[in-house]
């Protein structure tokens, strides 16, 4: 009787443990499903609803992640090569510090010519509306018409993103992870980088960053078919479905500048005739 007892015992417990197995896997399954039905249901709210959207991918976690791994990659990929520091041991990128954040070949910027009446009324206007220095300005104004000439695009809209994105400040950093002048987003235009300097390029770099953005401008605006349809998507507005007014920022901004420089060349040429007609008074009298 006692070993008739243990068995049917072993077999109760035996029979217990099948239960609690078969309710676990009932229940592990039911979550997974509820867990599948979920997740459809959040995708399919994200992606109808675009404030929702826009609150999700720009909250302050998800931002913080982006700017982490931006930094990450910004470390990464400004490294010298081998094959640089041999070619040219005695240059800033063959220093000791491999982290180059500032590629020599895109620093330079030619001051053998003067400004133009109309670019130094610019440079004065915008280190006063920005607070900072008139010789800061002044490379970035040159910068801004030298790559504006040879990516095609307006001088004066390339300085009046500048302003809206950076307010001039070459080392600016969003929480999202963009970065420089421009406010370019190195993760999603690497290939941009690449193409104009490969392995060795930082979205730090006053001239890449203000390049980069030029092509992403001239892309949007073709694309688009008109500048501020190029401006909404350049802020993200394709992405995440409001431009914020973002382009009649930019496009106030380029009217001052604009304003500006033909105000520089109005003053130039008042100064101009002043000086003709004193001349000519002089000759006159004489």
């Amino acid at each position: 009787m006692q070993q008739y007892e243990t068995i049917l015992s072993v077999n109760g417990q035996q029979a217990q443990s099948r239960n609690l197995l078969q309710s676990l896997k009932q229940a592990v399954t039911g979550l997974g499903v509820a867990t599948s039905v979920l997740a459809t249901g959040a995708v399919a709210i994200l992606l109808s609803n675009a404030e929702l959207r826009s609150q999700v991918f720009f909250s302050a976690p998800v931002q913080a992640i982006f700017a982490a791994e931006i930094d990450l990659l910004s470390a990464g990929l400004v490294a010298t090569r081998p094959e640089a520091l041999k070619s040219a041991p005695n240059s800033v990128a063959a220093s000791s510090d491999s982290k180059n954040l500032m590629p020599v070949k895109f620093n330079s910027i030619d001051l053998s010519k003067p400004l133009t009446p109309g670019q130094r009324q610019v440079t004065s206007y915008l280190a006063k509306r920005y607070s900072v220095s008139p010789e800061a300005v002044e490379s970035i104004v040159r910068l801004a018409y030298k790559v504006g000439k040879e990516e095609k695009v307006e001088p004066t809209l390339i300085l009046a993103i500048v302003g809206v994105e950076s307010s001039y400040n070459p080392f600016a950093a969003s929480p999202v992870g963009a970065r420089g002048l421009m406010q370019v987003m190195p993760k999603i235009h690497k290939d941009k980088f690449e193409a104009l300097s490969p392995g060795d390029w930082s979205p730090l770099n006053p001239e890449m960053n203000m390049r980069v953005g030029a092509k992403i401008i001239r892309e949007y605006t073709r694309r688009t078919g008109s500048v501020s349809a190029g401006l909404s998507w350049y802020v993200g507005a394709a992405v995440h479905g409001n431009d914020g007014g973002y382009p009649s920022k930019v496009l106030a901004l380029k009217s001052r500048i604009d304003s500006a420089y033909q105000q520089g060349g109005l003053v130039a040429a008042r100064e101009s005739n002043q000086k003709v007609s004193a001349v000519t008074a002089a000759g006159t009298e004489g």
